[in-house]
C-alpha cells in the first residue's frame, strides 16, 4: 500500500503531525508520499521523516525546492528514498537540483532525486533547454518526468536531449510509461 499526505496543507499542530504519524506506520505502507504545498516549510517535517525510516517506511518527498537550505540537503538525501523537484518554479527547482546533486556527491547511498515536470504548463523553453545542458551537469540527477500532455513529439524530443544515465518517464492519467534508452 501507498500513502500519500499533503502533509503542508495539514496546518496542524506538532504534536497532531506526529499521531497522525504514528497512525499512518500502524497502517503498514510500503511508501509514504510527502506533499501538498511545500512539505520543507513543514515543522518537524525531519523528526516525521525519522518515524517513517525507523519503521522501514520508504518515503517520497514532492517539493518546489523554494524552502530548501543547504543544511537540509544531507538529511533528506538520507531520510527519503525519491525526491521529486516540481518545475512549476524553474528557478528554484534548479536550484533546488543543484544543491541536491552537491549532496549525494558526498553520500554513497541517498535518495534518487530528479525533476517532476508533470505539472508544467509553462516554460517549456526552459524545460528544453534543461534536458539539453543543465541535466548534463548533474551527474547525481536520476529522473526527469514528463506529463502525457506536453505532446507525444514534444516528450519524445525532450527525451532525446536529455543524457542517457536519466532515467526518462512520461506520467499517463492512469499510469507511467518508461522509455528505454
Amino acid at each position: 500500500m501507498d500513502i500519500t499526505w499533503d502533509v503542508a496543507h495539514a496546518r496542524l499542530s506538532h504534536e497532531r503531525m506526529l499521531h497522525i504519524t504514528k497512525a499512518l506506520i500502524s497502517m503498514r505502507p510500503d511508501t509514504v508520499t510527502l506533499g501538498g504545498g511545500e512539505p520543507l516549510g513543514v515543522p518537524g517535517l525531519f523528526e516525521i521523516l525519522d518515524q517513517f525510516r525507523a519503521a522501514g517506511i520508504e518515503v517520497v518527498l514532492r517539493t518546489s525546492g523554494k524552502s530548501l537550505h543547504p543544511s537540509m540537503v544531507r538529511t533528506l538525501l538520507v531520510s527519503c528514498a525519491r525526491i521529486e523537484v516540481c518545475a512549476m518554479a524553474f528557478t528554484h527547482a534548479l536550484h533546488a537540483l543543484h544543491l541536491f546533486d552537491i549532496g549525494a556527491a558526498k553520500l554513497d547511498r541517498h535518495a534518487v532525486f530528479g525533476l517532476d515536470a508533470t505539472g508544467i504548463r509553462r516554460g517549456f523553453d526552459r524545460l528544453e533547454d534543461f534536458c539539453a545542458t543543465t541535466a548534463a551537469e548533474l551527474p547525481h540527477l536520476g529522473f526527469i518526468a514528463f506529463s502525457d500532455t506536453i505532446g507525444p513529439d514534444h516528450a519524445q524530443y525532450l527525451q532525446s536531449l536529455a543524457p542517457q544515465s536519466v532515467r526518462v518517464t512520461v506520467e499517463t492519467a492512469n499510469t507511467s510509461v518508461v522509455r528505454a534508452r
